[in-house]
């Protein structure tokens, strides 16, 4: 890849992250008070804003979809960096005060971003791996969408599942490998539950 398309794709995910979490902040701001239909639609992705599947998902397809493993590590890397930049100066901005607590361990998942992104691309590209690596992040994101126990499972919500179901696409390559990733992501959502993934 061009060092003028690098440059590019890290402006273009920067820029992104920023309105993000511009967005995302906007979002959390917005009460229904009224009862106004705008005022519930804000609100319904204001609620989906402040989960952490929505942002596995940006993270993962950014990922996936770069050139390059280089490239897919300083994409989601310099994404993240944006919307923490932008989401917690905004908060400084309309409430007088920086929540360095929540920062810090934002920062922490910014940091470590890089890997998880290898790792998503080293999903898509490498074929021996695609029967492995997919089930992280299609995992963690079962494990928002639904509850998992030794005897029950029921849905918490359908967004995340939605977004589990995009990813077994992206991430399709033959019905063997499928079911052996669909298989492996189950039993990590089950072990994942036991951590909190959730620093906002």
């Amino acid at each position: 890849m061009k060092k003028t398309n690098k440059s590019q794709s890290l402006i273009v995910c920067l820029v992104f992250g920023v309105i993000l979490g511009i967005i995302s902040k906007y979002l959390d701001t917005i009460s229904i008070t009224d009862g106004k239909k705008w005022d519930t639609v804000l609100s319904y992705f204001g609620d989906l804003f402040t989960r952490v599947g929505i942002w596995i998902f940006i993270a993962t397809i950014i990922a996936t979809f770069s050139k390059t493993k280089i490239s897919a590590a300083g994409n989601t890397f310099i994404f993240f960096i944006g919307v923490l930049i932008s989401y917690y100066l905004y908060s400084t901005y309309l409430f007088g005060f920086f929540p360095t607590r929540y920062f810090i361990s934002w920062f922490i998942i910014a940091i470590i971003s890089p890997l998880l992104a290898l790792i998503a691309w080293e999903a898509k590209n490498n074929v021996r791996l695609s029967y492995i690596l997919p089930a992280l992040p299609m995992g963690i994101l079962l494990k928002y969408s639904i509850g998992i126990g030794l005897f029950y499972i029921y849905l918490n919500y359908i967004e995340e599942l939605i977004m589990y179901l995009i990813i077994c696409i992206v991430y399709y390559k033959q019905p063997k490998q499928m079911v052996a990733i669909v298989i492996l992501s189950i039993i990590i959502a089950f072990f994942v539950k036991q951590i909190d993934l959730s620093p906002l």
